[in-house]
């Protein structure tokens, strides 16, 4: 009778009376209709491997999911239900970006400078927390300037840590930079820069020196640049910050450390998920004669 009074089946009728009779008024409130068991959900530990490579590399879903097997989708949810899953980094370009790769190692090479700040012996406020004192303020250590040529077609890079960027340091890290390059089999044809005042007419003569073209970046667009803007970011997200440091030294130590992984071990979503050692290799049989 109720069931028809109400018009809704009987066993809907039977399920709530159930409820009733069961546990009174409290059987009547809505329950979550999330199941009792999920047997297909992602277990605790891999959940815990998600949200420790979030924490400790700050990478994104996609190269997650890369590292883990997961998807994509599922590795966003995990974020998203621990609360971490977005990151805040900075501007975005205001115009469609055109992205492009050229076809072989050392056509074009990504040269840019990062400044970073310095610590003092026995930490910076990361550690000591802000305020006056010879550890807890600036210290009047200054800056470091990260000095990075990369790549376009590999993301190899070459990286050094100097206390300045003027036109000296510059040209010097040039000189190293296509050597470097050289001894990996890559003979860099064309550089491209900013127009920092380090990148004038005598970084011109030092590029001349090893057989490389200059290029240019347009003004007020470092996205042309974007390559080796996005190594530096990463630079910050995983290396620079990613713990408190004691000291320049003990940071500097660990920047070799960070460039082999990155060359070496550290997947690229722009490469299909490999390194850019391993798309060096992929490479090393058919560059043209110059480059042997």
């Amino acid at each position: 009778m109720t069931a028809e009074r109400f018009q809704i089946d009987a066993k809907t009728v039977r399920k709530w009376r159930d409820r009733f009779v069961a546990e009174g008024d409290t059987g009547l409130l809505d329950r979550s209709s999330r199941p009792r068991r999920s047997p297909n959900q992602t277990g605790i530990e891999l959940r815990h491997r998600v949200l420790e490579l979030r924490r400790r590399h700050r990478w994104g879903a996609d190269h997650i999911a890369h590292e883990t097997g997961l998807a994509a989708s599922t590795v966003q949810n995990i974020l998203n239900a621990a609360g971490v899953g977005r990151l805040d980094r900075g501007d975005r370009a205001t115009e469609p970006v055109v992205r492009y790769q050229r076809d072989r190692p050392g056509e074009l090479i990504h040269v840019d400078v990062k400044k970073i700040g310095g610590i003092p012996d026995g930490g910076g406020w990361r550690i000591n927390g802000r305020g006056p004192g010879p550890t807890g303020g600036h210290a009047g250590v200054g800056y470091r300037y990260i000095h990075s040529a990369l790549d376009d077609r590999t993301r190899l890079v070459y990286s050094e840590i100097h206390h300045d960027e003027t036109a000296d340091t510059a040209c010097a890290f040039w000189q190293r930079a296509a050597c470097w390059f050289a001894e990996h089999g890559i003979r860099c044809e064309r550089v491209i820069t900013d127009n920092g005042t380090c990148y004038k007419k005598r970084w011109a003569t030092a590029c001349a020196a090893t057989g490389t073209t200059v290029k240019k970046t347009r003004p007020y667009r470092p996205q042309t640049n974007g390559k080796v803007e996005r190594f530096h970011r990463i630079l910050l997200e995983e290396w620079a910050y990613i713990r408190p440091w004691h000291s320049d030294h003990e940071r500097h130590v660990a920047y070799d450390g960070f460039v082999h992984f990155y060359n070496h071990h550290r997947a690229h979503g722009a490469l299909g998920w490999s390194t850019p050692a391993a798309t060096l290799t992929h490479f090393e049989d058919n560059l043209p004669g110059e480059h042997s």
